[in-house]
């Protein structure tokens, strides 16, 4: 299916589930933001933009720490990479490539499940997406000769000659006796000269007006395209038209996938000075300035950590984790204006407006929320939180129980999450036999939730009721 098929449905509905996705990333709501990316790349599977923003929020849920993904995770990847073979062997490349977004969501820079997935993606015709897909983990991949060998099949595969013969030089780095390396590598330098000398050779006849000049004019401009690396490309599209927003927002994708956050903030600010008032811009733009103060808030908490006697450090943690609220509080305000229907904004603004403190208001947005099915249980759960912080216990019970009602038997994280609030509430009223069977209940399910062991202990030493 083609991305640019602005009039399928499919595009349409996929375009509507990145846009819930940004609004959740916004909100550090990562759950629900992956699950939305997911869904977008079903309906428009070819569709890159929408590939990497489910990456860049599956890595930023590990805090961009590939050493934050469990030791035995690799147990649970394992059989949907063999499902995904599976499919991709009945010809199922869509299911294929859905597996093996399932297996990312459990380890965003796993190799097997990227060469997996690029296998289908080839098979699917999607070779921009391959090559992207073995690149995203090349950092994970780098001393792997057999994963260096795809890589370099794929890129030449996508006649990015340069990227294969850096891949095969660098197989003679690792496996010094691969002759084949050595071969490809040449074979592939040879194949870069010719394709040069084919576009000089095209560009020196129609500079010299001869004959065919009209005849391979489109010709000449597509190998003039294809010579462009997708930055350049980007940039000569805002040159040739400068009010064309989806070149800016393409841009600025490329540049946040590399962690250019100041070069994609630049690009945004250009395309809005052009065009103030285009919405897409500005939700980009705010996206990306949310993205740059938690990465400087990232940056200072490390260095409050390492010495916690930084006062300047401190106040500037303090400054930009201020900033920061207030910003996503006015942006997501400025959504709220636009979309009011829009249940999964009422949550993120919810969700603002607590951590700033805002407790009536944000109870106001989660209740709106809760009319949402697939965010019910979360909108009371924040309620319950935001009523518990208001000092009303009453409500904040209520809330969690309600909760609890509507949660599902294999939700065990969030069964556990409000017994424990729901004990927390039964002990600080003094009901120890009610705080006791809600914490019985989370230690159930695991007996290291939080500090729910020491808990039942401290109840036990308590005397009985009267």
């Amino acid at each position: 299916m083609s991305t640019g098929d602005e009039s399928n449905p499919r595009v349409q509905k996929a375009k509507t589930f990145f846009q819930y996705a940004n609004d959740a990333a916004l909100k550090s709501n990562f759950d629900y933001a992956i699950q939305m990316y997911k869904e977008a790349c079903k309906l428009v599977p070819d569709n890159l933009k929408y590939r990497q923003a489910l990456r860049g929020t599956e890595r930023r849920k590990f805090g961009n720490d590939p050493s934050k993904v469990g030791r035995l995770v690799g147990a649970r990847i394992q059989p949907l990479r063999m499902s995904a073979r599976s499919a991709k062997g009945k010809g199922n490349f869509a299911q294929s490539l859905e597996l093996c977004e399932d297996a990312f969501t459990h380890n965003p820079w796993d190799v097997g499940t990227a060469r997996d997935a690029a296998d289908a993606a080839v098979a699917f015709g999607f070779k921009e997406l391959a090559q992207w897909l073995l690149e995203s983990v090349h950092a994970q991949g780098e001393n792997d000769a057999d994963f260096l060998r795809h890589q370099a099949d794929v890129q030449e595969l996508n006649e990015a000659w340069p990227k294969a013969i850096a891949c095969w030089e660098r197989v003679l780095k690792v496996d010094p006796n691969d002759q084949n390396a050595r071969r490809k590598a040449n074979d592939l330098s040879a194949k870069a000269t010719i394709h040069r000398s084919g576009l000089n050779e095209a560009i020196q006849k129609a500079e010299k007006g001869n004959s065919s000049a009209e005849a391979m004019a489109a010709e000449l401009e597509e190998m003039k395209r294809a010579a462009l690396t997708p930055e350049q490309r980007y940039l000569k599209e805002i040159a040739d038209n400068p009010k064309h927003v989806s070149a800016y927002l393409s841009l600025s994708e490329q540049y946040r996938s590399e962690g250019k956050l100041d070069e994609a903030e630049q690009v945004l600010a250009k395309g809005l000075k052009v065009m103030p008032e285009d919405g897409n811009l500005k939700q980009a733009h705010a996206d990306v300035q949310v993205l740059r103060l938690q990465r400087a808030i990232e940056a200072f908490t490390r260095k409050v950590k390492k010495d916690p006697s930084d006062a300047d450090a401190k106040t500037k943690l303090e400054l930009l984790t201020a900033k920061l609220q207030d910003f996503e509080i006015k942006e997501l305000n400025r959504r709220i204006a636009l979309r009011p229907e829009d249940l999964n904004l009422r949550f993120q603004f919810g969700q603002a407006l607590a951590k700033a403190g805002k407790h009536n208001e944000a109870i106001a947005e989660f209740q709106q929320a809760r009319n949402s099915v697939q965010l019910k249980v979360q909108a009371l759960f924040h309620a319950g939180l935001s009523f518990e912080a208001n000092k009303v216990p009453k409500l904040a019970e209520r809330s969690y129980q309600e909760a609890l009602r509507s949660t599902e038997p294999d939700e065990v994280d969030t069964i556990n999450s409000l017994h424990y609030r729901l004990g927390r509430i039964a002990e600080a009223q003094g009901n120890i036999s009610g705080a006791e069977e809600h914490y019985n209940e989370v230690a159930a399910n695991n007996y290291n939730y939080l500090d729910v062991a020491e808990r039942l202990t401290n109840l036990n030493q308590k005397p009985p009721e009267d």
